[in-house]
C-alpha cells in the first residue's frame, strides 16, 4: 500500500473564538494501492482538499496515523492492533512506516516520493518565476537533482506534458489555463513520485482542455505506475479515471468501494443523491433533491453527520433537542396555532424538550399526523406528563461506523446494521 491513513483527523482553530474548532476531517480511514487511481468525491467544504494535503503532510494532522509504503499484510496487522488496542503492536508498525514524526532529511526524502497538483492553475504558479524555475523548485528543494541535471529534467518534463521546451523561459501569465495546468502537472511529477495528489485538476478548465489533461494523466499513470488521489466534485471525471472511489461528506467518509459499485449501485443515501445529480440524457431514476445545507463543522450534528438532510433518516440517526425544537415551534406557533394558546417549547437537555401550556393528547395527535412529513419528529420516543409539564423524550442516538458489505465496499450508515435491515 503506497499510503494508508487510520483515524486521521484535522481540526482548525477558529480565530477570535476560544476553544472552538472546525472539525474539517475526523476519524478518516483511506488507503491507496501502488499504481491505483482513487477518486475522492463530495461537495465543496466536505474536507477533500484538507485530506489530500494531510496525506502528504502539507498540513499536520491533529490525530491519527499516516503510513507510507506499508505492505498489505502489515497494514492488516495494524488494523487488528488498533481494534484490539494493542499498543506495542501499534508502536512497532508506526515506528517503521509512519510519516507523522518525520523531520529533516527523512521528511525531505519522503517529499521526493509525493507530489501535488493544485486546483487553480492561475494562483498556484508564482507569477514572478519563469516556468523552468517553477518546475525545478521541488527538484532542487528535495535534493532530487541539482545544477545542469535539474535543468535537463525540466526540459524532459516539458516533453512529458506535451509543451514546447522554449516555454521554460516564459512566465505563467504568457500561458493559457490548459498550458498552466500542464506546468503544474510537470511540477507535480518532477521528482518521479510514487503518489500524486490531484486537487480538482480540471475544474478551472474548458471542457475540451479537461479531456486533454485527463488523457495526459492516464498516460503518465500507465507509463510510470504512479498512484493518484483524484479529488473532485465531478462524478463524470471519477467515472472516467478512477479505480476505486471514496465519498466524503462533512469531514467523514460515507462510502467507499470500486468505481463500478459506487457509481452504478450507490448504497449510502448521500452517495445516491450525489450520483442522481449527474446530468443524464435519459433519466431512469428521479433526481434526489437534498433539503438544507451542509452542516457547520464547528458544531457538527451528532450521530450521522448527514442525518439532518437524509431522506431516509432513522429515529436513532442523531437527532437532538435543538434539531427537533424548530419543527415543534413551527407546528405549535404557525400550522396549528389555533389549537394552542400561549404554548411554547424549551430545551431541557440534549434528548428532552418541555412543552408548556399544551394539551398532551392534542400534541400527541398532531405529532402522529405530521411525523412522516417532518423527519425530526420520528426521533420522539415518548411524550409524558412530569411535574405539571409535558416532556418529549427522544431516542438515544447512535454514531455509525463503516460497515463492510460485499466486494470490499464499506458504508457508514445505520440502515445497514442487521437490526435495521430486518425492520
Amino acid at each position: 500500500m503506497i499510503i494508508a491513513a487510520r483515524n486521521l483527523s484535522k481540526f482548525f482553530d477558529v480565530k477570535g473564538v476560544k476553544n472552538a474548532k472546525i472539525r474539517a476531517v475526523e476519524d478518516v480511514n483511506i488507503e491507496i494501492k501502488e499504481g491505483e487511481i482513487v477518486g475522492l468525491v463530495g461537495e465543496s467544504g466536505s474536507g477533500k482538499s484538507t485530506l489530500g494535503r494531510l496525506l502528504i503532510r502539507l498540513i499536520e494532522p491533529t490525530s491519527g496515523e499516516i503510513l507510507y509504503n506499508i505492505p498489505d499484510k502489515e497494514l492488516d496487522e495494524f488494523d487488528i492492533a488498533l481494534k484490539n488496542k494493542d499498543d506495542n503492536a501499534i508502536k512497532k508498525i508506526v515506528d517503521k512506516y509512519s510519516i507523522t514524526k518525520l523531520h529533516g532529511n527523512e521528511l525531505k526524502k519522503f517529499r521526493r516520493n509525493v507530489g501535488i497538483v493544485f486546483q487553480d492553475p492561475y494562483s498556484s504558479l508564482n507569477p514572478r518565476l519563469k516556468i523552468e524555475d517553477i518546475i525545478a523548485e521541488p527538484i532542487i528543494e528535495t535534493g532530487y537533482l541539482k545544477g545542469n541535471e535539474a535543468k535537463e529534467r525540466v526540459l524532459e518534463l516539458l516533453d512529458e506534458v506535451q509543451l514546447p521546451r522554449e516555454f521554460s523561459y516564459r512566465y505563467p501569465h504568457e500561458l493559457s489555463g490548459g498550458q498552466r495546468q500542464r506546468v503544474a502537472l510537470a511540477r507535480g511529477i518532477a521528482t518521479n513520485p510514487k503518489l500524486v495528489i490531484l486537487d480538482e485538476p480540471t475544474s478551472a478548465l474548458d471542457v475540451s482542455v479537461q479531456a486533454e489533461i485527463l488523457e495526459l494523466l492516464k498516460e503518465l499513470r500507465e507509463k510510470y505506475n504512479i498512484s493518484m488521489l483524484l479529488i473532485t466534485h465531478n462524478i463524470s471525471v471519477v467515472s472516467y479515471m478512477a479505480d476505486r472511489v471514496f465519498v466524503m461528506y462533512a469531514g467523514k467518509i460515507m462510502e467507499k468501494g470500486s468505481k463500478n459499485d459506487i457509481i452504478k449501485y450507490p448504497e449510502h443515501p448521500y452517495t445516491q443523491a450525489l450520483i442522481s445529480a449527474v446530468p443524464q440524457i435519459k433519466r431512469i431514476k428521479a433526481r434526489i433533491i437534498l433539503k438544507g445545507d451542509p452542516p457547520n463543522l464547528i458544531n457538527p450534528p451528532k450521530g450521522c453527520r448527514f442525518h439532518p438532510r437524509c431522506p431516509v433518516a432513522l429515529p436513532t440517526c442523531g437527532w437532538t433537542a435543538d434539531e427537533v425544537k424548530p419543527t415543534l415551534d413551527y407546528l405549535i406557533d404557525t400550522k396549528y396555532y389555533t389549537e394552542f394558546t400561549n404554548a411554547n417549547v424549551e430545551i431541557k437537555n440534549e434528548l428532552e424538550l418541555i412543552a408548556n401550556n399544551v394539551d398532551i393528547n392534542k400534541l400527541k395527535e398532531i405529532i402522529n399526523i405530521e411525523k412522516e412529513n417532518y423527519k425530526p419528529l420520528l426521533s420522539i420516543k415518548d411524550i409524558v406528563q412530569e411535574n405539571g409539564h409535558v416532556v418529549l423524550k427522544l431516542y438515544q442516538y447512535e454514531t455509525p461506523e463503516l460497515i463492510e458489505l460485499e466486494n470490499g465496499r464499506e458504508v457508514e450508515c445505520l440502515l445497514f446494521l442487521p437490526k435495521n435491515k430486518a425492520s
